[in-house]
């Protein structure tokens, strides 16, 4: 190693703590930044290079280096988004609170010519903001932020297993392989992203549809059912009754698990679901009011609704004991715990109807 070499280890050695200090900082800035900007990510990495690590840089690089402040990648931290929306939109919040190096920062997701194979990420090379109040020792550090999608991450970890960082010396074989491979992970990123935004759609259209009350024909599923429950005017209300047994609180819950349970009962239309409400209501309330008054409950769930309501539909309708423990076991999937509560269910309604 060079006295030049020697001179950058002994800097790093000395300004350590700085690089640590900047490090906390940037990844604290960006927690920040993804919790504000409401974009779904599977998290931040962060580290700074070992001196071995940048022993090793030296090396490899040559001359490319005078000083310990030219090297720009010493911090490094990564944003992995769902989608490439996301990685565009952290981008835009990076460049507000980060003095960025335009000259050395890069956009390799459209950088890399056609011909070339590599599915690459959005690089951002910053210094902390002076005009943050932060001291001079640690404005004058570097340090690199990538932002990708979890398909580019993927891609960025298998290639990098795989020993292959560009197309040099790659067989011809398998440079076609990895540009097809980098082709469909490409149409991969879009498609899911366009997934989403369909589902997003679908989402405002049926919550448009439930809150002018035109749900006959919508099919139930995990979003028709999510938006009923806590759009409908009339199942609201019906919810907030139940919760007022106890003066409970209400806790919104995934109500997915019904979906198979409406569907035992041959409910699969949100407007069969609302004449089960209508039909049933009193009965519901009746059963909820048998089982929860005096519990001195402080919580229940927003699927307690449907709870009430599908037993209330099967004694109604004249299910059997049998019957009834078949629908139970859907959820509780212990039989002997299954066929008590039909029983206890079947009790109940008895003494409801001898109250009358």
């Amino acid at each position: 190693m060079n006295i030049k070499d020697r001179m950058i280890l002994y800097d790093y050695r000395k300004r350590k703590n700085d690089y640590i200090q900047v490090d906390s900082i940037v990844y604290e800035k960006l927690k920040e930044i993804v919790k504000t900007s409401n974009i779904l990510t599977t998290g931040i990495e962060h580290r700074i290079k070992t001196e071995s690590s940048l022993e090793g840089k030296l090396y490899k690089s040559g001359d490319s280096y005078q000083k310990l402040l030219d090297i720009n990648d010493l911090i490094g931290a990564r944003i992995i988004c769902y989608f490439n929306d996301g990685v565009d939109s952290i981008g835009k919040e990076i460049e507000k609170h980060f003095d960025i190096n335009w000259a050395k920062s890069s956009d390799k997701r459209t950088a890399m010519k056609a011909d070339r194979f590599g599915y690459l990420s959005l690089h951002y090379i910053c210094k902390l903001k002076k005009e943050d109040g932060y001291p001079d020792n640690l404005t004058d550090i570097s340090f690199e932020i990538q932002i990708r999608t979890i398909l580019q991450h993927a891609w960025a970890a298998i290639v990098h297993d795989l020993g292959y960082k560009n197309e040099f010396g790659v067989p011809r074989e398998v440079t076609r392989e990895f540009a097809r491979l980098a082709g469909l992970l490409e149409i991969a990123d879009d498609e899911f992203m366009r997934t989403r935004d369909r589902i997003v759609d679908y989402t405002e259209e049926i919550r448009y549809k439930i809150i002018n009350n035109d749900v006959e024909d919508i099919d139930i599923d995990l979003i028709s059912l999510r938006e009923y429950m806590s759009k409908n005017i009339k199942m609201q209300a019906f919810m907030k009754s139940i919760a007022e047994i106890e003066g409970s609180e209400v806790s919104y819950a995934n109500p997915d698990n019904y979906i198979e349970q409406l569907k035992f009962l041959k409910v699969t239309k949100l407007g069969e679901l609302q004449r089960m409400l209508d039909q049933n209501e009193k009965l519901a309330y009746q059963l909820a009011y048998k089982s929860l008054k005096g519990t001195e409950l402080d919580i229940i769930t927003s699927n307690t609704t449907l709870r009430f309501l599908t037993r209330a539909y099967l004694l109604k309708n004249g299910y059997s004991e049998k019957q009834i423990y078949n629908f139970l076991m859907l959820s509780v999937k212990n039989e002997s715990r299954a066929l008590r509560q039909a029983q206890m269910l079947l009790k109940s309604y008895e003494s409801i109807k001898s109250e009358k």
